[in-house]
């Protein structure tokens, strides 16, 4: 009989079959094409993330190792300046002693517990013991007995011993910051 909903079959047939068949269906690929534009867009967006984010990490190693290279500089110039501070200090200390030392009025027990005051300082210093002060200290205190006539009213004339170590120390401190 003459049916017509068998030739709207036949025309939408996708094994192929009918009129139309060499054709296939126009909307079986519609989808495809969007996907494929997302695909390529999304990989064009992570191949240009991926530079970015490089460049970013880049630019970050270089601003951090500049950073570091100018906290280590101010550490330096911090610590040169500590040292200088403590040196003048210790050479304050040291005179005061020294004056202790040669005075005829001053009792022997004052200048026993300035000297151990000084150790200790010293001792407990990280920035100082690396100078080697302690081992200078224990030579001063043992070895220098020096005074100058007890007329004199220059009080830097006293302990010769104390003096040349003085020197000595604030050549390191230059030395080392020079060599920084």
């Amino acid at each position: 009989m003459n049916n017509q909903n068998e030739a709207w079959d036949n025309e939408l047939d996708p094994r192929g079959r009918g009129a139309g068949a060499g054709e296939g269906d126009p909307w079986k690929y519609a989808l495809l094409v969007p996907m494929l534009g997302l695909a390529a867009y999304r990989w064009i967006w992570e191949r240009w993330s991926q530079k970015e984010i490089q460049e970013v990490r880049a630019q970050y190693k270089i601003i951090t190792s500049e950073m570091e290279k100018q906290l280590h500089e101010e550490r330096e110039d911090c610590q040169f300046q500590r040292a200088k501070a403590t040196l003048k200090e210790l050479e304050y200390r040291l005179l005061e002693r020294q004056n202790a030392y040669c005075s005829p009025i001053r009792y022997q027990y004052q200048r026993l517990e300035m000297e151990k005051n000084m150790l200790i300082k010293v001792v407990k210093d990280p920035l100082l013991a690396e100078l080697n002060l302690e081992s200078g200290l224990n030579d001063i205190f043992k070895n220098d007995t020096h005074c100058a006539d007890l007329q004199n009213m220059d009080k830097t004339k006293n302990g010769r011993l104390m003096w040349v170590y003085l020197k000595h120390w604030q050549d390191t401190v230059q030395k080392r910051k020079r060599a920084e």
